[in-house]
């Protein structure tokens, strides 16, 4: 039976993925700007000063004057056998850039979703567990302030607090250079919403478990009340709070993107932007390409990780 949902699954993923890489296609050649002129290392200011003809003669150097479909047939097949291009900035392989970027990426996502699992389960057993006290209330602010508060406004809050005013973590830098301290700051500021998330489903699963006759049948047994709640209330409650633990993995890639950007972390998301300002298509599509495989893949095991979690769910 899992074999077959698993099968099933992969062959819906393919359309998704398909979908992903037009996405991608269609984001480099939408953004403003020439690639032509990018990869002549012009700015616009130099752009007068170009040769209509020497700009036509790198459009078809690049293949930027074939036809859209051609363009898209010849990168998807490309893309398919791992090759992204040459940037037209760098004149290095996309792919090379790309997978020099990805470990930052994924150690940040890594780092983010443990401390966004660790709190947001905490505080929502807190919050469950001592329902209408003080401890609920606190519990329950500190989650509606994590979903209402913008990832990257939170960042700037945390520079400005523990990087210039109190100088405890660098301003930017990569784990090469400073170790953990690089990523303290960049992990704080992505894991404020999906923790709140998480407190917030982990609190209504959380009491929906509490209020069943199984946990009034282990009380009366004599079991320790901790016992209840962390052994038969945990993992009864814990299901619907696998989903959106995978989910917001998937979605931490966009919260990354700017607060790669805005700590100076050498990963995907500060490869993208600059790609775009560099208006290098190739790098863009390379980028948004492996984001959008990584969030389509998230979710595929998402769902595999649900089924083997709840087998009911097979059926």
């Amino acid at each position: 039976m899992l074999r077959t949902v698993l099968l099933r699954r992969l062959l819906f993923s393919i359309p998704t993925l398909l979908g992903v890489a037009t996405l991608a296609f269609m984001l480099g050649h939408m953004s403003p700007g020439d690639p032509a002129i990018a990869a002549m290392g012009l700015d616009l200011e130099g752009y007068s000063s170009v040769e209509p003809e020497e700009l036509e003669r790198v459009r078809e150097e690049l293949g930027l004057n074939k036809p859209i479909v051609v363009q898209y047939v010849g990168w998807l097949t490309r893309a398919l056998q791992g090759d992204f291009g040459t940037s037209y900035v760098s004149t290095i392989e996309v792919s090379e850039l790309v997978f020099e970027a990805l470990p930052t990426t994924m150690l940040l996502l890594v780092m983010t979703m443990s401390v966004a699992i660790v709190v947001g389960i905490s505080l929502g057993i807190v919050s469950a567990v001592f329902k209408g006290r003080r401890a609920d209330y606190i519990a329950r602010m500190i989650a509606i302030i994590g979903v209402s508060t913008p990832t990257f406004w939170f960042a700037l809050v945390l520079m400005l607090c523990f990087a210039v005013a109190i100088p405890i973590f660098p301003v930017n830098g990569s784990f090469d250079e400073f170790g953990w301290k690089a990523m303290a700051l960049p992990t704080m500021a992505i894991a404020l919403h999906p923790a709140a998330l998480i407190a917030r489903m982990m609190r209504s699963s959380m009491l929906e478990v509490l209020s069943q006759d199984m946990i009034r049948t282990a009380t009366a047994k004599g079991l320790s009340k901790w016992r209840v709640y962390m052994v038969h209330g945990l993992r009864n409650a814990i299901n619907p709070v696998v989903t959106v633990i995978g989910f917001q993995f998937a979605n931490l890639m966009g919260g990354a993107v700017a607060v790669e950007f805005i700590f100076s972390l050498p990963g995907l998301g500060s490869l993208l932007i600059e790609g775009i300002y560099e208006k290098d298509i190739l790098v863009i599509q390379g980028a948004v390409l492996v984001i959008g495989v990584a969030f389509a893949l998230t979710n595929l095991l998402v769902d595999l990780l649900y089924m083997i979690i709840d087998p009911r769910i097979r059926i």
